[in-house]
């Protein structure tokens, strides 16, 4: 196997028994989720090595765990799951880090720009959104889940996801950055209100 595909690069950190014994079908799986994988943890982090490492590290739990991943009805929901779960903690100690430095150094402006999926003005918004929204909008649209599988891996019910994708058009919407015909898994979203003040009442009095 070609030492420089996604399967290989997780093989090396398995145990080598695991993988001489790895059974079919996970290397299909891994091949089809890495792309989609590493593309929403790049969103969703604004960093792609860290995308990078912890795309690795879901895989690796997939084939560790493979006897049991493949008898789950969304095994790719699962997956998508583990590395959320990782990124969050992730995210969680670099905050802690940060806050840590802030208390003796000034933390430096901006960031570079490491997303090459989304425009500049998208990903920032993106990442502006709250978590769960943010979460939502990334597996939904950039990972292709389905609303069932999104609601797995956030561990809540497809209503609430429909909820968070709204929201979240919403204030894309009025940043300017989402059509007003999107829609969230077809539910087609609220127009914006008329900004001009409603006409006051004509009284009798004013009737020609």
């Amino acid at each position: 196997m070609d030492g420089g595909t996604p399967v290989a690069e997780a093989e090396r950190a398995v145990p080598s028994q695991a993988a001489a014994r790895r059974p079919d079908g996970v290397d299909e799986l891994c091949r089809a989720l890495h792309p989609r994988l590493l593309g929403s943890l790049r969103l969703y982090l604004g960093d792609a090595e860290t995308a990078r490492e912890l795309t690795q590290d879901a895989l690796v739990r997939v084939i560790e765990r493979w006897p049991s991943v493949q008898t789950m009805d969304h095994p790719e929901a699962w997956a998508y799951r583990v590395a959320f779960n990782l990124a969050r903690s992730r995210l969680r100690r670099a905050t802690a880090e940060r806050r840590a430095r802030a208390r003796t150094t000034p933390v430096p402006p901006g960031r570079p720009d490491v997303d090459v999926a989304a425009s500049i003005a998208v990903r920032r918004a993106v990442a502006l959104l709250p978590p769960r929204q943010r979460q939502a909008v990334v597996l939904r649209y950039y990972g292709d889940l389905s609303l069932a599988e999104v609601a797995a891996v956030m561990g809540c019910r497809p209503g609430t996801v429909k909820a968070h994708l709204h929201q979240a058009l919403t204030g894309l919407r009025l940043a300017g950055l989402a059509d007003e015909t999107d829609v969230a898994d077809g539910e087609p979203t609220r127009p914006a209100p008329d900004p001009r003040p409603e006409p006051a009442p004509r009284r009798p009095e004013d009737a020609p």
